[in-house]
């Protein structure tokens, strides 16, 4: 860690006691956890922490972090106090105008704090898909079994789906847009461009090869949030776990790779993480299922 940091951190404390006026033990907590961070930012990166490095942190840097806590047994109550020392100190950086901005102030604390995800089987898929299939317009039928397709077979977030244009799916491979503007291309079946295709044709809206292909009713570009009130009244409907998300369609992705022994660099590419640790939160579901190959089939499990 740079010494600069060091005098950064000291005038932090100040702060946080003095302007803030937080109790003496939280300030103790707030401390730990900042200087955990920071460790673990150092590791992670392999490089001396500065604060150019802690403004221009991803929500990955953030979530791998959290799956090292999770993994040491954290619960969500430290986690999310976790959170709020690191958005003090981004806050105090900002302030003080060390640095000008943070995406760190913008995440929210559940999506870190939440458990190791639980990919959905392979028979709860094909139930939500005839689900969505009961939908009565056909372009809307067509635009939403397109959307879980994309999440399921190809591990595309949900907004890198919604941010599809008509010219990324006119080419060999699929071009998507992900988290840091990073341009990836997944190689898709012929069979779905085409059925994307007949999508546009149907859709009583015209594109050109700049516009989104994914649009709501009225025409303007389609809100993740249609979609997750979608997958979250099918949850219901056929009495999926509480935390079925647009999202556990990519992990079910992933975990399906992992349980094939699609190596992590593979699956790290796919899904567009900037870091292998991010990748790495999916091997514990999968370690699940091999173990349970090995209670079955193993010659002295008999």
């Amino acid at each position: 860690m740079i010494n600069n940091l060091s005098t950064i951190l000291a005038g932090w404390k100040s702060w946080i006691k003095n302007e803030k006026r937080l109790s003496f033990n939280t300030i103790i907590s707030y401390e730990s956890d900042l200087l955990s961070f920071l460790k673990f930012l150092q590791s992670y990166r392999n490089s001396n922490v500065t604060t150019l490095m802690i403004s221009q942190l991803q929500e990955d840097d953030v979530s791998a972090w959290f799956f090292e806590r999770i993994k040491k047994g954290k619960g969500h109550r430290s986690n999310a106090r976790a959170l709020s020392s690191l958005k003090s100190f981004v806050t105090y950086l900002i302030q003080k105008k060390i640095i000008k901005s943070s995406k760190l102030l913008l995440i929210k604390g559940p999506k870190f704090i939440e458990t190791l995800p639980r990919p959905l089987s392979e028979n709860q898929i094909f139930k939500i898909i005839d689900e969505v299939k009961n939908e009565k317009i056909k372009w809307i039928r067509m635009r939403n079994l397109s959307l879980i397709i994309l999440m399921w077979g190809y591990g595309l977030r949900i907004s890198e789906v919604l941010s599809l244009k008509l010219k990324d799916i006119d080419a060999v491979d699929l071009r998507v847009l992900g988290k840091g503007k990073k341009i990836r291309l997944i190689p898709i079946a012929h069979e779905l461009k085409i059925f994307i295709n007949q999508m546009t044709e149907e859709c009583p809206f015209d594109f050109s090869e700049n516009d989104y292909i994914y649009l709501g009713k009225r025409g303007g570009r389609l809100k993740s949030e249609i979609i997750q009130r979608l997958i979250r009244q099918i949850r219901k409907r056929i009495i999926l776990p509480n935390n079925t998300t647009p999202h556990s369609l990519r992990h079910s992705f992933a975990t399906l790779l992992l349980q094939n022994f699609v190596d992590l660099r593979s699956i790290q590419e796919l899904l567009g993480h900037s870091s292998l640790s991010t990748t790495q939160k999916y091997t514990a579901v999968s370690n699940d299922h091999l173990k349970k190959i090995l209670e079955k089939n193993h010659p002295r499990s008999e």
